[in-house]
């Protein structure tokens, strides 16, 4: 089972027995994957088609106990090469659906039903869901209609595809309210409310109630930052064992261009001494190589006698 389907399942057992909430969720998955239909003398009906049989069951016993919907649950195989199945819920024309249009008008900015609204009306968040319960009811709803998120094992990206604009805005406003910073992009005629970054997705996870799959992302990301600080130290440490090799054999060479040209037997006694000592040890670095001199030598002294030594084969060229 993939990472997104486990934290369907998980949402699917979180239940309220507050009717806001379940109606805010049940909306949020009418707006991303329903549609109205409308009979004879004015009367309306909805589908709403899902992948999970399970999402479809939640619903189809959701709306009898709110609203006495009478519902049906309609099953095909999908055309895609996966063969996978496609449900849907399927309510009939009948007057009650009347009360879940009505509940939809009071939604600003993402009403399929009223497309003509102006984008950029998003204030009204907290009058269309006074407690915070309810917004995070709405969102649990869009997720389980629409959602996705990938393995964090492999990335971090969580996406909601919408309808339409209208839609995506008002997602965009509603998470924004717990300071998550989704974008908005277009895919093949919808648009997608997405977000990147481990931090976020977690966030978002705790908000629609998946703390199960919370938990493992968290420790995904645990594993991940502490394997990529190791990762930086071995790459830090193999940068500077690097830098010491090449700055060693640098300065082996500059001390036999020295002696080649007679000119080490007329430096001081500490220049000569720290020659030998170099030659006799090239591979060492410099914290190890003061240890051998007779007199005790800081490690920035010792780097400058080295540099000094090279100045000077330099100025054989």
């Amino acid at each position: 089972m993939s990472f997104s389907l486990e934290v369907k399942e998980q949402l699917l057992r979180v239940n309220t027995s507050k009717n806001c909430c379940r109606q805010a969720e049940f909306l949020a998955f009418l707006r991303m994957c329903g549609n109205v239909s409308l009979a004879g003398g004015g009367r309306f009906g909805l589908l709403a088609t899902t992948g999970s049989p399970g999402v479809a069951r939640r619903y189809f016993k959701l709306v009898k106990e709110l609203w006495g919907l009478r519902s049906e649950i309609l099953m095909r195989d999908s055309q895609h090469f996966n063969k996978s199945r496609i449900y849907t819920l399927r309510i009939p024309p009948q007057d009650e659906v009347r009360q879940v249009l009505d509940l939809l008008a009071k939604i600003p900015d993402g009403n399929p039903w009223n497309a003509g609204q102006d984008i950029g009306r998003v204030t009204t968040l907290r009058e269309v869901f006074a407690s915070e319960c309810c917004r995070r009811a709405y969102l649990r709803g869009a997720f389980l209609g629409s959602g996705f998120v990938s393995d964090p094992h492999r990335a971090y990206h969580l996406e909601i595809v919408c309808q339409d604009i209208y839609q995506a805005h008002f997602l965009l406003a509603l998470t924004a309210e717990y300071q998550l910073n989704l974008k908005i992009s277009e895919r093949k005629g919808r648009f997608l409310v997405y977000g990147k970054g481990g931090e976020q997705i977690s966030d978002f996870l705790n908000i629609i109630g998946a703390h199960g799959a919370l938990l493992e992302l968290e420790n995904v990301r645990v594993i991940k930052d502490t394997s990529n600080n190791v990762n930086r130290i071995i790459n830090c440490d193999t940068a500077n064992t690097d830098k010491a090799v090449e700055a060693a054999q640098r300065q082996v060479k500059a001390i036999n261009r020295l002696v080649e040209a007679g000119r080490l037997s007329g430096l001081s006694k500490s220049l000569q001494e720290t020659a030998a000592i170099r030659l006799e040890n090239p591979e060492l670095p410099l914290a190890e190589l003061k240890e051998l001199f007779d007199k005790p030598i800081s490690k920035a002294g010792l780097y400058h006698r080295l540099q000094k030594l090279e100045k000077l084969a330099d100025e054989l060229i």
